[in-house]
């Protein structure tokens, strides 16, 4: 059974959905805000393709799901601060068979991001990335 792994590029929901705050405006906006939205969203290191690659050498279909023939999408959202470390890692759905665990713990055990930045400043950003298990 070959198993095939694709990944999406980022999914942003809207600020409204989640409650977050939108872009600033300004420098006097509390500096600890969550953005969901901004000029430049972060990004992993080397984009795509550092994405793809980093996802195959680390990301391991769940026997589980194998077994059970278990696939799909599993949307993860994530913080990325200032710096580009990742914390508040959760899955938002979960497909079973441990994909959304899996899911999870490529990007906990990742590296740290290239921050988002909101008028030229680096900002809080909250991510969701959508990783797709398929077997063949």
């Amino acid at each position: 059974m070959k198993v095939l792994i694709l990944v999406l590029s980022n999914l942003m929901l809207v600020a409204a959905a989640w409650g977050q705050t939108k872009p600033a405006a300004d420098s006097t906006q509390d500096s600890n805000k969550i953005f969901t939205k901004v000029d430049v969203p972060a990004e992993f290191p080397g984009g795509i393709e550092g994405w793809k690659s980093h996802l195959e050498s680390n990301l391991k279909y769940p026997k589980k799901a194998q077994r059970k023939d278990i696939q799909g999408l599993v949307k993860v959202s994530f913080l990325v601060d200032r710096t580009g470390a990742i914390s508040e890692v959760m899955a938002m759905n979960d497909p079973g068979g441990g994909l959304a665990e899996e899911a999870v713990r490529v990007i906990k055990e990742g590296p740290k991001w290239k921050p988002a930045t909101q008028n030229g400043k680096k900002v809080i950003y909250r991510h969701i990335q959508a990783i797709t298990f398929v077997l063949e």
